[in-house]
Formats: structure tokens, C-alpha cells, sequence
């Protein structure tokens, strides 16, 4: 113990300049404000001020308890129940961390009560928290713009009009169910004008996974109704039960199959389909023909303007 005793010794007086200087060196706002011990009990009390009096701390028990000012800046601290700081228009407090925190930046605001409740707040946009990690509500002071999340259990966002519902989002890379609507009109990809005033478009997803195999999907955003299962990596030409359709009743536009057992094309150029090998047609809108095919083409009837062909195993057998 004396050998102790003796390396320390030496020590000691660095330690207390350590802790003197954290209180009597602030950040100066002029030479001025230099501070002057005024009692020294350490580690009890500490106090220092400057000579105009515009810059002072103290601190006592080892630090845990204080407080200091120079110009606009302030802090005061008794750890750890509380403390706070102030720089405007910059704070910061805290009191029983995590039953309080708040915060005040030049664009932002910031109060939390606990994990029971808090929110942040700027000219353009609030956050609220309840139950934090598990309700938070985004919402915009300048638009129809609102995020809302319960966790684990649904996400969803109203932008504009339009509400996209999740339920059970893995991080954005796996969904349980996903609905979407109030789709305008013109979100579609067709170009013509048929749909007329249809508004209001729907999506629907169920079970999606990592974007690989979605389960079953349905859209009637735009001009065309879809309908699709098993869908692989979100590519439509990949599912075995596919089908869209324009919505307006005189569009034609058609693509939809049950592979391998059905297919159906058509547009404005005419089209064709099958069901199995058992019967099959072709249209061509600019011949304005019409051919049935039965048995994978051994037997088949050509309609036409002038007239009907009927050929067996390609050979025709009647013409007009």
C-alpha cells in the first residue's frame, strides 16, 4: 500500500487540473470572459467566474451535479436524473432518461415522454410515436401526404388521393397482403383513349417474397384489368394463370393464358387462342376473317367475306 500510495501521489495533481480546466477553459466568445477560480473544494465544489461576470460554471459531487454560462450558451446537469444545454436557437434536456427528451434545432422539434409517447415536428412535416418502437405516424403540413406504420403489422401511406395498404412488411422485402387504391386514370401504359372517365384503380398482391414469387396479384389501374398467380420475379410472362383485359367494352385488347392449357391474344389487328388441342381460332381484322381450328388443326373453317372454307388436314374440302 505505501508503493501505492507513492505512484499516486504524483498523479493526483493531473487529475484535479483535468477537472479544473473542463470548468474554468469554455469556448470564448471574447478573452474577456476567461474565468477565475472562486472556491475550490474538489471534488465537493467547484466554482469559477469571469471578470464581467458574463461567463461562469460550478460543479460538485465529482461533476455529477453543475452548471455553466458564457453569452447565449447554458447547460446545467445532475446526473443521471437530468440535464439540459442551450445554444439558440439550438437545445437539448433530458430528464429520468428514457421517461423524458427534448430537443429544438433550427429546423426541427423534438419531444419524447418516455416510450409511451413522442413526435417531431417541423414547418413542413410531424412525426408521432406511441409505443415506440411500434405506432409512428408521418404526416405533411403542405399536402395529402400521411405514413402510417404499426409494427409489425401493417404500413400504410395515403399520398395524394391515393392509400397503399400493407399488412405484415419484412423491411420492405416481404408482404403478407398489399392493397392499393384511388389510382388516377391516366396511371396506366396504353396510350389510347378508351377508358373515358374510369378513375379510382385498385391493386391488390398476396404474399409477396424478396420480389422472387408473388401468390396471387389483381390491377385494374389504368385502361386494363389484371389477374395473375404464382408470379416469378415479378414478371407476369412467368405465372401459369395470367390474364388482362382492357376495361372499356369495345376494347379488344386481350392477353391472358392457364399454361399450358389455354391461351387468348387479341387487339385491334385481330388475335388468336386455344384451348388445348381441342380447339383453337384465328382473327385478322384487316382480311376480316375469322378461322376455327378443331383437333390441332385436322380439321379447321375459314369465315370470310366471300364465303366459308372447310379444310381437313390443311386440304380444303369446301370453298365457296
Amino acid at each position: 500500500m505505501p508503493a501505492f500510495r507513492a505512484a499516486l501521489r504524483p498523479a493526483l495533481p493531473a487529475v484535479l487540473g483535468v477537472l479544473l480546466a473542463s470548468c474554468s477553459t469554455p469556448l470564448l466568445d471574447a478573452p474577456s470572459e476567461v474565468r477565475q477560480n472562486r472556491v475550490v473544494l474538489p471534488p465537493v465544489y467547484w466554482d469559477a467566474e469571469s471578470a464581467d461576470g458574463s461567463s461562469w460554471c460550478w460543479w460538485g459531487a465529482f461533476g455529477l451535479v453543475g452548471a455553466e454560462a458564457e453569452s447565449q450558451r447554458s447547460g446545467a446537469w445532475a446526473l443521471p436524473l437530468w440535464w439540459t444545454t442551450s445554444d439558440p436557437p439550438y437545445s437539448e434536456s433530458t430528464a429520468l432518461l428514457p421517461f423524458y427528451y427534448g430537443s429544438t434545432t433550427l429546423n426541427e422539434t423534438s419531444r419524447f415522454y418516455s416510450l409511451l409517447y413522442g413526435y417531431k415536428e417541423s414547418d413542413t412535416w410531424r412525426n408521432d410515436y406511441a409505443l415506440i418502437p411500434i405506432f409512428s405516424r408521418r404526416a405533411s403540413k403542405l399536402e395529402d401526404t400521411v405514413h402510417t406504420t404499426v409494427f409489425p403489422l401493417c404500413d400504410w401511406q395515403t399520398e395524394r388521393g391515393v392509400d397503399e395498404l400493407t399488412l405484415v412488411p419484412l423491411l420492405g422485402l416481404a408482404h403478407v397482403y398489399k392493397a392499393g387504391w384511388g389510382y388516377p386514370a391516366d396511371d396506366g401504359d396504353r396510350s389510347d383513349d378508351r377508358m373515358g372517365d374510369h378513375s379510382g384503380g385498385r391493386r391488390l398482391e398476396l404474399v409477396n417474397l424478396l420480389g422472387i414469387v408473388s401468390l396471387l396479384g389483381y390491377d385494374d389501374v389504368g385502361e386494363t384489368r389484371e389477374l395473375r398467380a404464382l408470379t416469378l420475379f415479378s414478371n407476369e410472362t412467368w405465372s401459369p394463370l395470367y390474364s388482362r383485359r382492357g376495361l372499356a367494352p369495345d376494347d379488344p385488347f386481350v392477353r391472358e393464358w392457364l399454361f399450358p392449357l389455354y391461351t387468348n391474344v387479341a387487339d385491334d389487328d385481330g388475335g388468336w387462342a386455344y384451348v388445348g388441342p381441342f380447339w383453337g381460332w384465328i382473327d385478322d381484322t384487316a382480311e376480316r376473317s375469322h378461322t376455327d381450328w378443331w383437333l390441332l388443326g385436322l380439321l379447321s373453317r375459314n369465315q370470310a367475306p366471300a364465303g366459308d372454307t372447310w379444310r381437313v388436314l390443311g386440304i380444303p374440302v369446301s370453298e365457296p
